[in-house]
């Protein structure tokens, strides 16, 4: 029993392993060795992450703007209410 449990945990390992290097080894920043490579691949990750922080302020901004809108509509509703109420009176 403790054979065949031992086989099932060292073939999950042999199968598991290459799958495990495979990932790390792709999903790595491969840096060349070129310096001026180097320096662009840089470049690009700098301007990648400046995007994304603008993208994320931008909607960050958007919100803003549709929360003022509801605002400003709500305000507006309550002075139409406010005057109907003054002119009932």
């Amino acid at each position: 029993m403790k054979t065949t449990y031992t086989k099932v945990i060292t073939g999950f390992f042999i199968v598991l392993f290459p799958l495990i290097v495979g990932c790390s080894v792709i999903g790595g920043n491969s840096y060349s060795s070129d310096p001026n490579i180097r320096k662009q691949q840089e470049e690009i990750e700098r301007l990648e992450e400046e995007h994304k922080e603008l993208k994320r302020l931008a909607n960050e901004a958007t919100q803003r703007e549709k929360a003022a809108k509801s605002r400003l509509k709500a305000a507006e509703h309550e002075l139409k209410a406010m005057k109907s109420q003054v002119q009932a009176n």
